[in-house]
């Protein structure tokens, strides 16, 4: 069974013995790149973090206003109906007490819209960072390639003169022989 073909060998075993020897592509600065990408993974995380508040938030107050409309709708039905004083004091106190609520609420939701919004200028500049590097990274592999291309174009022009330098084409003389004696007659 041929070497090259067999099923048994483990990938790295198959490849040719010229590429065998080929050096690896390593970025000096990968350590950095995954510290900025783990640096970006957790503002992101961070950011959907107090998105998932906010829009908890605003639930929040969505259903406080709600119920205010419907405590609003009720009192107007309860004065038409007469309703005693006692009762629609109790009306007016929730109401109150929802209007507070709801102006704790949009409070809360102004901190936490500043909140996303410095998060969001924080994932975007950690973007920035990782991107820089990444750009970076991928300009070295693009030099590594074509430093490596060069490396491999000047090994196979030296094997190729090296290989028909000696060599003289049948049915023809050196072209230093012919000089030599086209001078030589001129001479004469």
């Amino acid at each position: 069974m041929n070497e090259w073909t067999s099923s048994a060998l483990s990938p790295a075993s198959r490849k040719s013995p010229r590429t065998a020897k080929l050096p690896k592509f390593l970025f000096t600065l990968q350590t950095l790149l995954r510290h900025r990408e783990d640096v970006e993974e957790k503002a992101r995380d961070e950011l959907f973090r107090i998105s998932y508040k906010q829009q908890l938030e605003q639930n929040r107050r969505d259903l406080l206003r709600a119920r205010f409309e419907e405590t609003t709708a009720d009192l107007a039905a309860a004065r038409a109906k007469d309703a005693g004083s006692r009762e629609l004091d109790w009306y007016f106190l929730y109401l109150k007490r929802l209007t507070k609520e709801i102006e704790e609420s949009n409070r809360r939701l102004e901190v936490l819209n500043s909140e996303v919004q410095a998060q969001k200028e924080a994932v975007i500049e950690a973007s920035k960072k990782r991107k820089t590097l990444d750009l970076m990274k991928k300009k070295k592999a693009r030099q590594f390639v074509l430093a490596l291309e060069k490396q491999e174009q000047k090994e196979v022009d030296e094997l190729v003169a090296t290989r028909f330098a000696g060599r003289e084409p049948e049915g023809e003389r050196p072209q230093g022989r012919l000089q030599n004696k086209s001078i030589g007659r001129q001479t004469e």
